[in-house]
């Protein structure tokens, strides 16, 4: 085929990551961007030199020439958006996460299995070299059997209040910051342990910074506190199936300057990010390994590299780069957590049926 045409539907701040992206691939041609606020798509369709903009994203979907679309809208919209896109024949690159609870998004996979097209999500961790590099070491069995796993993500004052606060509304969120960064650690956990089953959860969520006025101060991120309405900070207790358990915590907003790191126990050895190190044993002594020569790249770059292998899979006639069967685990994690959460208890995952 020649080029692949491409459509951008919701453009807000996460858009110009992705157009950025799809501008520089000579073999995609970005057709047409939609958002509700039409001034937006004009803005982004100057600045990146796209033909249309629209405010009817389903005017969008009825141009024949559209091969693919990007969906960077508000979390609760990704799943009828995606739906509609691929009931329409196009293929779908959705910003994370896949929805925004574990029943539509196994709605959305149907749609794609039933159409026969691409679902990719954008949990971009999977196209990091060093993320590339750790599931290596985890699968030629350097760690041995992993029978634990913590994995943190956040920052001291960073709740995403900017635009009309759609990053903290529960409409239009779905939920905070479990839905929003969360999703992140869970599926690069679970891609490092092979997705085992997730069987049961215990959590806690907390608003505690989110509405609290005094808390917006100098050198943090804005938001209006009237308008919050989910979680800033969530922890959670993860079990899977064979035994292997691991610790999610999640903060926008906190009083600390981390939550500590990412890390993977073994019988074998241990794997910590940040910094990246190996711990084994070996010749009868501890030892600590570094590896200073690791390529790093900025998430741009990672994104980058997600969506050329997304048009690279739709060229070539391949399937998604990232399986969305594996992607809807983090939804059902996420929905137990919230589950936990409100019920003060652990509680079983529930895996949605997909016949």
């Amino acid at each position: 085929m020649g080029k692949v045409k491409v459509g951008v539907i919701g453009c807000g701040m996460i858009s110009g990551m992705h157009l950025r992206a799809l501008k520089s691939l000579p073999d995609v041609e970005v057709v047409a961007c939609a958002d509700i606020v039409v001034e937006r798509a004009k803005q982004r369709a100057s600045e990146f030199d796209v033909p249309h903009a629209l405010k009817d994203y389903r005017e969008l979907l009825r141009m024949d020439e559209i091969d693919a679309v990007c969906i960077c809208t508000p979390h609760a919209l990704h799943a009828p958006i995606a739906i509609e896109a691929l009931n329409a024949g196009k293929h779908v690159l959705c910003e994370k996460p896949m929805a925004t609870n574990a029943k539509d998004a196994a709605a959305m996979l149907k749609a794609a299995r039933n159409s026969g097209k691409l679902l990719e999500v954008a949990i971009r961790n999977r196209f990091s070299p060093t993320v590339q590099f750790a599931k290596r070491i985890v699968d030629d069995g350097a760690l041995g059997k992993v029978y634990y796993a913590e994995g943190s993500i956040g920052g001291r004052r960073r709740i995403p209040g900017w635009g009309d606060s759609g990053f903290i509304r529960k409409r239009t969120a779905g939920g905070g910051v479990v839905l929003d960064l969360g999703v992140y650690t869970i599926d690069l956990l679970m891609h490092l342990l092979g997705h085992p089953k997730p069987v049961s959860v215990c959590a806690i969520t907390s608003d505690a910074i989110g509405k609290n006025k005094e808390a917006i101060v100098e050198g943090g991120w804005y938001w209006e506190v009237e308008d919050f309405e989910v979680e800033d900070f969530g922890a959670a207790f993860v079990r899977l199936d064979g035994g292997t358990s691991f610790v999610l915590k999640a903060a926008w907003a906190m009083h600390l300057d981390s939550l500590g790191s990412t890390f993977l126990l073994g019988d074998k050895g241990g794997l910590r990010f940040e910094p990246f190190e190996l711990y084994r044993d070996e010749h009868g002594t501890m030892v600590t390994i570094s590896f200073p020569n690791l390529p790093r790249l900025d998430p741009y770059s990672v994104l980058m590299a997600q969506i050329s292998a997304f048009i690279d899979a739709i060229k070539q006639g391949k399937p998604s780069p990232t399986p969305p069967e594996e992607i809807m685990m983090t939804n059902v994690i996420m929905d137990a957590i919230y589950e936990s959460a409100r019920l003060g208890r652990e509680v079983k995952c529930r895996v949605p049926k997909l016949e």
